[in-house]
């Protein structure tokens, strides 16, 4: 039971039930945790009780008829695309408008004809806040709320987004940026919840999977990502799976990275050769979604299966995988084929019982920044690019000839104060490493800079780093 499961956003539903299924019965742990990314308690209290098994509650026709639509935490050209365009064409269209909670108006955001909430990192809650009370933006009963996988980083943000819709009668929804998110939910990849949306805490939810399953549930809540990645390091783990996470995707690459070389047994099952796979013990080679059947719930929950493309491929999905480990343990995973599994999940389906509530111990919340001994230090906001420098787009040097140049950007009060030179290269640097960048003057805070996050620099929205020309660094 002692052993953790790491999932990424590659895996299609029918593979992300597997491991959630595996974890529960042959491993004996609710040790598991799809977001392989920053994430918190308040946002796994956050989907078990007001996202899980909303099927359809707001869709992309909702956004083309609503009045307002506030973004906090997601920056729609970079983390969803799709929202982007349908955006774009409501506010043309209809003249919805689009309020994004953001550090600086982004090209998305001017191409929405959106309008800013200019908000430094940490700062998400209070704006939040306001908006209840705003009567510019109007926000009522024709509004929509997306809060991204960002706002979890922010503790009390993603309960002030619920308060808001709860005070102005706004839908909200949830909008992650891997395609795999949302199925790994639906599925029971937390370890807080199980398949269907049935709370791990509820023991009639046990019972009821139990009986589809024909085995007892593990009835302790599990570690989540982050402490599973803290006890793999600390050499309490006997074991662990990691199944498309790359350590860089995790909030502390290194320490990620780290904590995988002394856990005390790695299997790692993967498309291709990674971090995790040189450092496993085992490695399984598993198919590429071109080679598989399966299935991805979009952010709507809307399930889109899809059909194998690559017919003559023998690769093995890693639902396959995971069973014929399971057969070697003795255990019997119930299913061997796409088809097999995908029944199984209709025939558990959605829990029709109490949802989980929504109660998250918010005591810890994040405190201030300390304070800046150097004149230099500002206040970090970032996020992914659409396109960047990931793994995925090895060998695509057409498409990635496509993507935006990174640059670092400032306030004009910030640029004039640190007597920065327009388009000369600047060096910004924390405690988890540097990167070098041009820097540009947009409509920022003064005291932040925002820079893309990539491979390379995977520093945590909201910290304190260091800005000056390159070489200027003490």
């Amino acid at each position: 039971g002692n052993v953790g499961v790491l999932t990424g956003g590659r895996l299609t539903g029918e593979d992300a039930y597997a491991y959630s299924k595996f974890a529960r019965v042959a491993l004996g742990t609710n040790d598991i945790d799809f977001r392989a990314r920053a994430h918190s308690a308040e946002e796994a209290d956050f989907l078990a009780s007001h996202v899980v098994a909303k099927a359809l509650d707001v869709t992309y026709a909702d956004l083309e008829k609503a009045s307002v639509v506030v973004l906090a935490g997601l920056e729609p050209e970079d983390e969803s695309p799709i929202v982007f365009l349908r955006l774009r064409k409501a506010s043309r269209k209809r003249g919805t408008k689009v309020v994004a909670i953001a550090p600086f108006t982004s090209r998305g955001l001017q191409k929405m004809n959106g309008s800013l909430i200019r908000t430094a990192p940490g700062d998400e809650v209070s704006a939040l806040e306001a908006l209840a009370h705003d009567g510019e933006v109007a926000l009522d009963g024709g509004g929509v709320i997306l809060v991204g996988e960002r706002l979890a980083t922010v503790p009390g943000a993603l309960s002030a987004a619920l308060t808001l819709a709860g005070t102005t009668g706004a839908r909200l929804a949830w909008v992650p940026r891997r395609a795999g998110e949302r199925g790994a939910l639906e599925t029971g990849c937390l370890p807080t919840l199980l398949p269907g949306g049935r709370p791990v805490a509820d023991a009639a939810a046990r019972v009821d999977l139990g009986t589809v399953w024909g085995t007892t549930v593990p009835h302790e809540p599990g570690r989540d990502g982050d402490a599973i990645v803290a006890a793999a390091a600390a050499g309490e783990l006997a074991a662990l799976v990691v199944a498309g996470v790359d350590p860089v995707d995790l909030p502390d690459p290194a320490a990620a990275a780290a904590a995988i070389e002394n856990a005390g047994f790695v299997v790692s099952l993967e498309v291709r050769a990674s971090a995790v796979s040189r450092a496993a013990d085992v490695v399984f080679p598993v198919a590429p979604v071109a080679e598989k059947a399966g299935m991805f719930v979009d952010w709507e929950g809307r399930v889109r299966p899809f059909e194998k493309v690559l017919r003559d491929s023998h690769a093995l999905p890693d639902l396959r995988v995971l069973a014929g480990i399971a057969d070697e343990m003795g255990v019997d995973l119930g299913f061997k084929t796409v088809e097999g599994a995908r029944a199984e999940m209709q025939e558990v389906g959605a829990w029709d019982g109490d949802r989980a509530p929504f109660a998250p111990d918010l005591s810890a919340a994040r405190s201030a920044p300390a304070d800046r001994e150097a004149d230099n230090s500002v206040t970090l906001a970032t996020w992914k690019l659409l396109l960047d420098d990931g793994r995925m787009l090895d060998g695509d040097d057409y498409l990635k000839a496509t993507a935006r140049a990174p640059v670092a950007l400032v306030s004009a009060g910030t640029f004039d104060r640190l007597g920065l030179t327009a388009g000369e290269h600047v060096e910004v640097s924390g405690d988890r490493g540097s990167t070098t960048l041009p820097v540009a003057v947009a409509d920022l805070p003064d005291g932040v800079v925002w820079t893309p996050t990539t491979s390379g620099w995977s520093a945590p929205a909201g910290s304190v780093v260091r800005l000056a020309p390159k070489g200027a660094q003490a």
